[in-house]
């Protein structure tokens, strides 16, 4: 308690600014003064749209890495995830001032190719798909362009051919969902000498080793890697090593954010090691693990799998839903949550849905901020004291907080949870305060709480990529 009275004293807060107690044993609470939050409102409406950006990352160079989806099908519903969470790392990463670039690495070379290739051949001289290949309609359909457009069955000819076909599907999927790269980096271009002088690099530090007809990483723990198989195919250890390198050595990021799903997790080590040995600080890596999602339909929950051909496509996801409301349920809860995608909450309007929440709260401010559009007096921001008002401003003065720790964290759910607390404060202050009275200075009081209540929701609702419509 002595020290808590001491601090106090040295804190020495305005009481215009806030006033301050010490309670046992020791703790102190300040109480932000109603008068200090009603005068922040006219400068979150003159912000706009910088409301709640900042310096923060003064600049430096980020890649954030995301979506990947291998190029042998069309990308499913499950996988959206992990570019939505990109997506919005990399928007609140800008956000907080960063110099972000976004890149979607292209698995174009290995044995997935070789067998994507193989099962497009397969399809046009009507054999069985070779085991392990790829089964689904899709593939018929590649096989038949394919032979219209006069092509040979010539397995890495077909790959070929079948990675541009898929590629520009996911490409426009992913401009559906608002979502969109600066660059693809294509893995075949890593083995165009990259990888000999990487390889000669880690041979001259002791690191590298043949075994059983394969080369190996020789790693400090107990467990080394294999680099290349013995088939000669590299395995995509290897590859990421390459990859990596390339981004801190070559490119000259600062910092780099992959986005992978969960099965990867015990790769994330062994690419830190690799990175570590050739000079890197692994601490400028940080992955991201995005877990698995189910669909649930009524009772039903779907299974998914490309090479089987099963499951639900993002394109018919984005029939069914939309956009939005994708965007916004892949946000409710963090990335290394599992989670379950309710279509039919995802389709309701109601006050269950969080996005048709959300978005319903931004419609109600642009209403009557459009009612109350030819009301004229002085804003008497003093009487905008009710518990609702003073909740609300509350909440709003909080954003940029939020902003910049979900760039610290890399959490982009914290603008999801930050969003349904504003809505829900929204909902709260239309139901219980008129906004357009015949009392000119408090209505002009009020479309001021609006105004700076929808400019914080809208930018909220843009980090997340989440439209912000002015009628529902």
């Amino acid at each position: 308690m002595a020290i808590a009275n001491e601090l106090v004293a040295a804190m020495a807060l305005p009481a215009s600014l806030a006033q301050t107690a010490v309670a046992a044993p020791g703790f102190i609470n300040v109480t932000l003064e109603p008068a200090w939050l009603q005068a922040q409102l006219t400068p979150i409406v003159e912000a706009g749209e910088q409301w709640g950006r900042s310096d923060l990352g003064r600049k430096l160079a980020v890649q954030v890495e995301f979506v990947s989806s291998n190029p042998t099908g069309p990308m499913l519903f499950s996988h959206a995830r992990g570019a939505v969470v990109g997506d919005v790392v990399a928007r609140v990463l800008q956000a907080a001032g960063f110099e972000v670039q976004r890149e979607y690495y292209v698995n174009d070379k290995g044995r997935q190719i070789r067998l994507f290739g193989e099962s497009i051949a397969a399809r046009m001289e009507n054999r069985p798909v070779p085991e392990g290949g790829y089964g689904g309609d899709y593939v018929d359909e590649i096989a038949r362009e394919a032979a219209r457009q006069g092509f040979s069955a010539e397995p890495w000819t077909l790959s070929e051919f079948g990675i541009t076909w898929v590629q520009e599907r996911i490409i426009s999927d992913l401009d559906r969902l608002s979502i969109h790269h600066d660059k693809f980096f294509y893995e075949s271009s890593l083995y165009a000498g990259w990888d000999r002088e990487t390889m000669e690099k880690l041979r001259q530090l002791g690191r590298v080793f043949e075994k059983d007809g394969a080369t190996w990483f020789k790693a400090d723990g107990d467990k080394d890697e294999v680099l290349i198989k013995s088939d000669g195919y590299p395995t995509y250890f290897w590859s990421d090593v390459l990859y990596h390198r390339d981004k801190f050595e070559k490119r000259g990021f600062n910092r780099v954010v992959d986005v992978w799903g969960a099965d990867h997790q015990g790769q994330v080590g062994r690419v830190k090691e690799a990175l570590a040995v050739l000079g890197i600080d692994p601490a400028r890596l940080s992955v991201l693990l995005i877990q698995l999602v189910s669909v649930k339909r009524g009772a039903e929950t779907v299974r998914m799998s490309r090479r089987a051909g099963v499951g639900i496509s993002l394109k018919e996801m984005l029939d069914e839903v939309g956009p939005d409301a994708l965007r916004y349920f892949f946000l409710l809860r963090s990335a290394d949550a599992h989670m379950e995608f309710d279509v039919d909450l995802a389709r309701r309007q109601s006050s269950e849905n969080p996005v048709y929440y959300a978005q319903y709260a931004h419609a109600r401010l642009a209403n009557v901020l459009s009612f109350g559009s030819g009301a004229a007096g002085e804003p008497a921001l003093d009487r905008l004291d009710s518990e609702w008002e003073l909740e609300l401003m509350r909440v709003m003065l909080r954003w940029p907080d939020v902003v910049r720790e979900a760039a610290e964290a890399r959490e982009p759910h914290r603008l999801a949870f930050f969003t349904d607390e504003l809505a829900a404060a929204i909902h709260r202050f239309y139901k219980n305060c008129r906004v357009v009275t015949e009392d000119q200075s408090l209505t002009a009081a009020r479309l001021l709480l609006s105004r700076a209540a929808r400019t914080t929701l809208q930018n909220a609702l843009g980090l997340m990529g989440v439209s912000a419509p002015e009628r529902m």
